[in-house]
């Protein structure tokens, strides 16, 4: 008997018991290909509106933005009329910048930044699922201009010297308030940086000047902080869940009942094939063939959201505790879906910013009341005119008369101590 007549039987035994096995496999595919392919993809909001609404129903004429854009203008071109134009511009009550994507902005603001808008980007693709159009790519370039801005008043304050630096000191805090209007955490960092710079310009103008000082501008700066103190907010976690709303909806279907599967899988897919140096054409069949098969185990849309704002609050919750009172290893695992764990926010760094601030900003209420003390008994106070908790102890900030000046110091991180005040030198 030939060797193939002996390996026939073999063979027609092995398919007799295989076809079963590869028929299952097709029918499976086959409803998961289904169910893959019949599901409704709906995006259910803009997110660049999303990102303005705080400003929408205010008319564009009652929009501060073009001033401001102006004195950005001047700022960048070193013009002597830029502080003024600065301090003018940020006294409007809304700034209305319209962060979207190149397209959103006006010829005016792409003039503003050349650089970041060359011809090219006009190219970029404008179909509204294209992830050059989704939430995670909306523009926020005023948002350097500002620091910028703060720094530029900075300057200017510290060569007034000893007078008309109170109005740079609001205009510094005012751009502060002006950077929350799209409720991204980066806007807040923003915001709460500038009021940093403006404790930093209050200290230096204070171990300058503080001794000339009279009582009634001292009683300024003590309302200044007052205003700044007002100014800083807890922060708001808007602009992340409008980010991670729009990922959700370019990634998962529809059911019109807050549910869905996945469907973004192959966008991914793609990216790592082409990675590995696959061709297109390779790229593509890959990931039609596995697609069906990543809607199947990746979690569905409704479970994906819980598990993220499950993280978020468990973030938001940790830091409640204060920073002396936390334990060592803080770190957050994570969740073992992709789409959280590559989306969801540090929180606890950004959260604890507040909290620092805020101590810095009384730290500095202290000095001003203790050159207000000396100015009435004609020597600064032996002791803390004020109580200001030290964010990293279970007590009060240091404080002590040193070299003929207040000194103000704060435990830091593992007890290393920070001078607050007097200014150390840069």
């Amino acid at each position: 008997m030939s060797d193939s007549e002996s390996t026939f039987p073999t063979f027609a035994k092995f398919w007799r018991t295989a076809r079963w096995l590869l028929l299952t496999i097709a029918l499976v595919y086959g409803l998961l290909w289904m169910r893959y392919t019949t599901v409704e993809r709906v995006l259910a909001f803009d997110p660049v509106v999303a990102m303005n609404a705080q400003f929408a129903d205010v008319p564009v004429e009652q929009r501060g933005w073009p001033k401001m854009r102006e004195a950005l203008v001047a700022m960048h071109a070193d013009d002597p009329q830029a502080p003024e134009l600065l301090r003018e511009a940020s006294r409007c009550e809304v700034l209305g910048f319209y962060a979207g994507h190149p397209e959103d902005l006006s010829p005016e603001d792409k003039e503003l930044w050349p650089e970041k808008f060359p011809d090219e980007d006009l190219s970029l693709d404008a179909n509204p699922w294209s992830w050059e159009q989704s939430a995670i790519s909306i523009l926020l370039p005023h948002l350097a201009d500002f620091r910028e801005a703060a720094l530029y008043l900075k300057d200017h304050a510290l060569e007034q010297g000893e007078g008309g630096s109170l109005e740079d000191l609001r205009a510094m805090r005012r751009l502060s308030v002006l950077c929350h209007e799209q409720p991204t955490l980066i806007n807040q960092l923003v915001g709460m940086a500038i009021l940093g710079l403006e404790v930093d310009t209050m200290s230096h103008l204070l171990q300058d000047h503080g001794t000339t000082y009279s009582d009634e501008v001292l009683e300024l700066f003590e309302a200044e902080l007052d205003l700044a103190l007002a100014a800083l907010s807890p922060l708001s976690l808007q602009g992340e869940q409008i980010m991670f709303d729009d990922v959700l909806q370019r990634m998962y279907s529809d059911d019109g009942a807050g549910n869905g599967i996945f469907i973004g899988g192959s966008d991914a897919l793609s990216d790592g094939m082409e990675f590995m140096g696959f061709p297109d054409r390779r790229r593509t069949t890959v990931d039609t063939v596995v697609a069906p098969f990543l809607a199947q185990w990746m979690p569905d849309r409704q479970t994906t959201r819980e598990l993220y704002a499950a993280m978020m609050a468990e973030q938001v919750q940790f830091c409640k505790a204060p920073l002396w009172d936390r334990p060592e290893d803080s770190q957050f695992e994570g969740t073992g879906n992709p789409i959280i764990d590559l989306t969801l926010p540090a929180l606890t760094k950004a959260i604890d910013q507040v909290q620092l601030k805020r101590m810095e900003i009384e730290a500095m209420s202290l000095v001003v009341a203790a050159y207000r003390e000396r100015i009435r008994t004609g020597a600064f106070p032996a002791e803390a005119p004020i109580e200001v908790r030290d964010c990293w102890v279970d007590g009060l900030v240091g404080y002590e008369v040193v070299d003929g000046l207040p000194e103000v110091r704060s435990a830091c991180p593992h007890q290393k101590g920070q001078v607050l005040f007097p200014v150390r030198g840069e």
